[in-house]
């Protein structure tokens, strides 16, 4: 029904808002979306195991061109975006304190150039449709770089 009175929204439509914003209230988990919106199903895990050779945990590097370098096991890197997704097969997303830098089809790579200070790059090992394996396959660096080449 229409309030033709002020040539408002159907209250039928504002009503159904209503409930839809409460129930997203729930606390429930949200699920991934895919880029239509659509809530997909639940996530395969993986038998990925990440491990960051350089820059290691703790360690401090001189410079601010810094070379990532990454193992993988249990999986390998494919360069292909699809949604046919298989657990051992994805690549890596790479974050350098908390920013997303790279969607890498390899495994080593320059970061961006850094500050002086402390650091953080995170590796996340994803499935080829750019979405997290559940549970979620990263490791993680905190690293200090120094002024110097």
């Amino acid at each position: 029904m229409r309030d033709r009175r002020r040539g408002g929204p159907p209250v039928l439509a504002a009503a159904l808002l209503l409930v839809a914003a409460l129930a997203g209230c729930s606390g429930a988990e949200p699920q991934p979306a895919d880029a239509t919106g659509t809530t997909l199903g639940a996530r395969p895990s993986s038998p990925a195991r990440l491990s960051i050779r350089f820059p290691r945990n703790g360690q401090a590097v001189k410079g601010s061109a810094v070379t990532l370098k990454v193992d993988l096991a249990g999986a390998r890197i494919i360069d292909a975006t699809t949604t046919r997704i298989r657990p051992d097969q994805g690549h890596v997303h790479v974050t350098v304190d908390g920013r997303l830098v790279a969607m890498n089809y390899n495994l080593d790579g320059k970061l961006p150039t850094l500050q002086p200070g402390a650091h953080v790059v995170r590796v996340e090992f994803v499935a080829a449709d750019h979405l997290p394996f559940d549970p979620r396959v990263f490791t993680q660096s905190a690293f200090q770089t120094t002024e110097g080449s």
